[in-house]
């Protein structure tokens, strides 16, 4: 009886694979990872460093979507989907910061010199916070925040230089008020990344100097589910 058990075993595996993969797959515990393009690449290599044990999803935002504090509100459902998660890796703030055409609906991007500015205030960003906050909790899912990352000098005049420093001591508050673990990509960046220059092609900030994101956000995964 057992032979022909394994034999049923060997034979499901060799003619449906993905059946097994699947179910294997559905047995890890679930990561999602929500943040602007940044994250797109590094939630890939983390993905890939964390197979078989964690899967991990990063959900992209919509073509040509400024992916802040108030767009993720007015989509939060549809990023979450209808999957439950076991661990939720979430940064806003870059879409926050950049500055935008004023008394637009449409969000359009526009230099600050040329009349530009910034898409949410401490303010609104700091409500925005807590409401996301709140709503990701309700999910029942583990939470970690990533810092922002850090801003240089860009020739595109979008961004403000260090304004980031401001917005991510307005989240490390929310943060510790909320009990939620910090994923520190900013310090993680400063101390590799040369800051007295600009970025590679004048896009800063979406240019590290080839340094790799993934790993504060794989241990920062491993030590929310406690695992080594």
């Amino acid at each position: 009886m057992a032979t022909i058990s394994r034999t049923i075993l060997l034979l499901t595996i060799l003619l449906f694979p993905a059946a097994i993969y699947g179910q294997a797959e559905d047995a890890l515990p679930r990561v999602l990872i929500l943040g602007d393009s940044v994250y797109r690449q590094p939630a890939a290599d983390a993905a890939k460093e964390l197979k078989g044990r964690v899967h991990v999803v990063y959900v992209s935002t919509q073509s040509g979507e400024v992916f802040n504090t108030t767009s993720a509100l007015e989509r939060l459902d549809a990023l979450l989907g209808e999957r439950t998660w076991d661990v939720i890796h979430f940064n806003v703030g870059l879409g926050d910061l950049v500055y935008r055409a004023p008394a637009m609906r449409s969000f359009r991007i526009l230099p600050i010199h040329a009349g530009g500015v910034r898409a949410n205030s401490p303010e609104q960003y700091e409500r925005n916070l807590r409401e996301l906050v709140a709503r990701f909790k309700a999910t029942g899912a583990k939470l970690i925040w990533a810092s922002t990352t850090p801003i240089r000098h860009s020739s595109s005049n979008v961004f403000e230089m260090q304004s980031e420093v401001q917005y991510n001591a307005i989240a490390a508050n929310v943060m510790a008020d909320e009990h939620v673990r910090v994923n520190d990509m900013y310090a993680y960046l400063f101390e590799k990344m040369d800051m007295s220059r600009p970025a590679s092609h004048g896009a800063d900030p979406f240019f590290f100097d080839r340094i790799p994101l993934q790993p504060p956000i794989v241990q920062s995964i491993l030590d929310e589910l406690d695992q080594k």
